[in-house]
């Protein structure tokens, strides 16, 4: 993959532009479904402040992919435009059926793989379609703003949020950026809407004061200090630092003393490489002008994932959008949220010994300990703070309700080069067994009946098997 790759991708952006053009200048009324994490969020504020530019009426549902009927029943619905965003690769076959057979325009602009038709009613930007990886060289909302900066330059100041949606999608690797996403963040850097640095990559070092940062870490999680608000309030003032500053205003050098007290108290973590990645390394601030939320990137991307994570994706979407009511209560409910996950963590930490291990995987059933919408990021977190293995694909199982079951699953980069797909996994083995699922070779979710757990994790580690033969 390379420059070819992305010389494409951007010929089909120019492409996808001149589609949506005639719904700008004309009188079309618009239907935006998207994803409710923050790459979603992000990618429909992009899409949203273009057509509020143009005066173009719009709606947003905040959902996770449809199901087939659910597209029936959106397709009834009275709009000159369905634009799909972090979603629709998967869901083309009902999309098709139900609302381009009725001759509605239909965009997607998404980052999952895809096989999609042509059609004179739809149009798409999807960067596997370009020989590209969705999962590591560009989010939903670099697929947005590519599309939108060729509508009019005056959005250029937008492109801050490609950082909030790659960033959010965990496509920041050790060496940097990669693909489409590498070149936006960079020509967002020249630009001066973002500016790069150093220091601890904790979330809330923009918003909270230092202990509390330390006390809601979660990424990573800080064996001994995550959760203890002694403890954090003894470190911080063990080295003279005043309570009420933010980790981005006490200094550089400041900054690596507090890193090397919090170094000291984790132990063997110190030595992890993941751990270490994800505790310090890049940090990125949004310069523009009357920026919608927090500056610095991580804190703007979790708030959003809080919003979508706690069932108040609205929330998360209004914020962006420039509402300081909805900004105020986004950080509140994020402060909420990451209590929650060091609770998750805690009982991650505590339950190590329920990970069963097969040669396959490393999966655990969390029961209701870990809520539906939190276990993937529990895992995700997890592997970043070093405290499970992630030699083979993890797997988290949590209730829904008392029918249904939320699956995570997720695996390295490195496995991913090996073969492995958690993505296309889930998605084959949950349709067995009468569920449904589908992700990212890296990242994947399904929904199957509780009665059929014990059948989908037998069929799951066979499906990972013959991925690694």
């Amino acid at each position: 993959m390379g420059r070819a790759e992305i010389r494409r991708f951007q010929r089909d952006a120019n492409e996808t532009a001149a589609f949506l053009k005639p719904h700008l200048a004309g009188e079309s009324r618009a239907k935006i479904i998207t994803h409710t994490d923050a790459d979603g969020l992000a990618a429909a504020t992009i899409f949203a402040r273009c057509l509020y530019a143009y005066n173009v009426p719009f709606h947003v549902k905040f959902t996770r992919p449809l199901e087939p009927e659910e597209i029936m029943e959106l397709g009834k619905e009275d709009y000159d435009l369905f634009v799909f965003m972090d979603q629709g690769s998967g869901q083309i076959s009902a999309i098709q059926k139900f609302i381009l057979e009725k001759e509605r325009d239909v965009l997607i602009l998404d980052h999952h793989p895809a096989e999609l038709p042509k059609h004179p009613n739809l149009a798409y930007l999807n960067p596997h379609v370009c020989g590209l990886n969705g999962a590591k060289d560009v989010s939903a909302a670099g697929v947005v703003y590519s599309i939108v900066e060729r509508i009019d330059e005056s959005f250029r100041p937008l492109i801050g949020l490609v950082a909030v949606g790659a960033i959010g999608d965990r496509q920041e690797f050790f060496s940097g950026f990669t693909g489409v996403n590498e070149t936006l963040i960079k020509r967002a850097t020249d630009l001066g809407f973002l500016s790069c640095g150093e220091g601890l990559k904790l979330i809330g070092r923009g918003i909270y004061p230092i202990a509390e940062c330390l006390k809601l870490s979660v990424r990573p999680y800080l064996p001994g200090i995550s959760g203890d608000t002694v403890a954090c309030r003894a470190l911080v003032d063990g080295l003279g630092i005043k309570r009420e500053n933010t980790i981005d205003k006490i200094g550089q050098e400041v900054e690596e003393k507090l890193r090397g007290a919090l170094l000291a108290r984790v132990g063997s973590l110190a030595e992890n490489e993941e751990f270490c990645r994800t505790f310090w390394g890049a940090t990125y601030t949004l310069t523009a002008k009357g920026v919608a939320g927090p500056r610095d990137v991580r804190d703007y991307a979790a708030a959003l994932d809080a919003c979508g994570n706690l069932r108040r994706p609205e929330l998360g979407f209004a914020a962006a959008m420039g509402d300081q009511a909805s900004q105020t209560e986004a950080v509140a409910l994020l402060s909420n949220y990451q209590g929650q996950m060091v609770e998750a963590l805690s009982w991650l930490t505590g339950h190590a010994d329920a990970f069963k291990v097969t040669p396959q995987m490393r999966y655990i059933y969390a029961g209701d300990a870990i809520g539906p919408t939190m276990v993937g990021e529990a895992l995700s977190l997890s592997i970043e703070s070093g405290m499970v293995v992630a030699d083979r694909p993890i797997v988290g199982i949590a209730d829904i309700n008392a029918n249904r079951l939320k699956v995570s699953a997720r695996a390295t980069p490195s496995l991913a080069i090996r073969g492995v797909n958690v993505g296309r996994a889930l998605a084959r083995v949950a349709e067995t067994v009468g569920g449904s699922g589908g992700g990212h070779d890296v990242s994947a979710a399904a929904r199957v009946p509780r009665e059929r757990m014990d059948e989908f994790v037998v069929k799951l580690g066979q499906a990972f098997a013959e991925a690694d033969a």
